[in-house]
């Protein structure tokens, strides 16, 4: 059953171009528990009717007395321009949590894909399994188109350095130039082909042993589990949300 929370605007911090973090507290409950992968639903009250909004919970489900959103704020878009003219200590209604884009409870290797704010529900899973599977490899594979629109890095270095087992690869659509980019976190291209040129050939005997989870819009998750399944990887070791 879905809970009602009662929430208030805690931060909002400019990402990256349109991209917003957004923090909210827990009123009412005080506490929330939700699987890294889930949503929540923003109701937004609007004269004789309320919408609704669904945005992936960016945080890990440790952090019990708030929870964080990452958004792109588009023009003219209800959610956006509510989220856009929220100041601190507005008072704001959530639904949730929903959804069943999490982590399965194995031992599988884990595999991430994610193009631009499907980072946030990624983002959680790492948490996750952070320390709770220290053994087993983890790789993230996050498409953005220039290194201007990067965020997140210096929080996915720290990961790294708490967890010998994670790794992590920003794949750049449109960067023309790499020189002042470290090769380390850094490759040219889409997703597909950084994995393929980075990751596969390490791997491809050993698939089995993987997941794969994906994050992004619809035709780019569609494009990466069929990419995916032509690599003789079963729809049943692929896990996605599409927004």
């Amino acid at each position: 059953m879905l809970i009602l929370y009662q929430t208030q605007l805690t931060n909002k911090i400019s990402l990256a171009g349109n991209v917003y973090l957004f923090e909210f507290s827990l009123i009412e409950p005080k506490e929330i528990n939700f699987l890294a992968g889930q949503y929540i639903i923003l109701l937004i009250n609007l004269a004789d009717k309320i919408l609704t909004r669904l945005y992936s919970i960016a945080s890990s489900p440790r952090q019990k007395n708030s929870f964080e959103l990452v958004v792109e704020l588009v023009e003219k878009g209800i959610g956006s321009t509510y989220l856009k003219n929220l100041k601190i200590g507005e008072k704001v209604l959530f639904k949730g949590p929903a959804g069943v884009f999490t982590l399965k409870e194995n031992n599988k290797n884990k595999i991430f894909f994610a193009t631009g704010t499907g980072i946030a529900p990624i983002k959680s899973m790492l948490y996750q399994i952070l320390n709770s599977k220290p053994q087993i490899s983890k790789y993230l594979f996050w498409g953005l188109r220039k290194k201007e629109d990067v965020y997140f890095l210096e929080e996915f270095k720290k990961i790294m350095q708490e967890d010998k087992n994670f790794k992590f690869k920003i794949c750049l659509s449109r960067e023309e130039n790499l020189d002042q980019i470290s090769n380390e976190f850094f490759s040219s291209g889409h997703i597909d082909q950084v994995f393929e040129r980075d990751l596969y050939d390490k791997i491809k005997n050993y698939l089995i042993n993987y997941e794969f989870y994906i994050c992004g819009s619809r035709t780019i998750v569609e494009s990466l589990s069929q990419f995916l399944t032509q690599k003789s990887i079963s729809p049943s070791q692929i896990f996605f949300e599409k927004f």
